[in-house]
């Protein structure tokens, strides 16, 4: 896999990461909470891996991070409308998670 296509990955495994992050915060239903977080944590698993592959310059991290914001809002707009979150705390925490994973 090149690394455009890694870029891509990763970007939707950060979305997916802080998507299950808000929805377990946010969620309306609490009994789905142990479900999200172990979904969470297998997505930063994944994102870690990725991570590692290569090394990413600034213009890697702004792809990776517009891939992620736009995942997560797709997402959040399609199948979980029902949950509210502001996408304001969804940028934050995708700068947090890319500054953790040592982008």
């Amino acid at each position: 896999m090149g690394k455009n296509s890694v870029i891509k990955t990763l970007g939707k495994r950060i979305g997916n990461v802080i998507l299950h992050n808000l929805l377990v915060k946010h969620t309306n239903r609490p009994e789905s909470a142990g479900h999200l977080q172990s979904e969470e944590v297998a997505y930063r698993d994944a994102a870690v891996k990725e991570a590692k592959k290569y090394n990413w310059n600034n213009e890697d991290k702004k792809a990776i991070k517009l891939i992620a914001i736009e995942f997560i809002k797709n997402k959040k707009d399609k199948k979980y409308f029902d949950v509210a979150f502001s996408m304001k705390e969804a940028d934050k925490l995708v700068d947090e998670d890319i500054i953790n994973l040592k982008l």
